[in-house]
């Protein structure tokens, strides 16, 4: 992703912001199958979060952790975490999700991104700041 949103206020509408880096953005998440009581197969998805750090850290105190391209590999790694490999995994983790974090930048953009049934997702001015 090339960043991701968050709003601040505690009036309606709260004020967008753009968290953003240099780059595309790849969050840390956990992905697994479930049996619903019902018989039916679920699909679930967890993003993985961490205090916030740099520019989010101004506008949320939890931001995703991310992984620079050099990481995804372990992290795909479909092995158990366990003994050494969690440890080194996790420092991994941390070391990988800092770097992002020192790029992130942040503005305010139009409130307008808030309604997904009347925005256009392809306008590339919901991403720009406003006054």
């Amino acid at each position: 992703m090339r960043g991701y949103f968050e709003w601040t206020g505690d009036e309606t509408p709260k004020t967008p912001h753009f968290l953003h880096g240099d780059g595309l953005l790849s969050d840390e998440g956990l992905t697994w199958s479930m049996e619903l009581p019902n018989g039916e197969k679920s699909r679930c998805f967890v993003v993985i979060t961490r205090e916030a750090r740099d520019a989010s850290g101004e506008v949320h105190d939890r931001m995703p952790a991310f992984l620079t391209p050099d990481a995804w590999d372990d992290w795909l790694t479909p092995d158990k975490l366990t003994g050494d490999r969690k440890a080194k995994t996790l420092a991994m983790l941390e070391h990988s999700s800092g770097e992002v974090a020192s790029t992130i930048r942040e503005h305010i953009v139009d409130p307008k991104v808030s309604n997904s049934r009347t925005v256009d997702p392809a306008d590339p001015s919901l991403l720009e700041p406003v006054g």
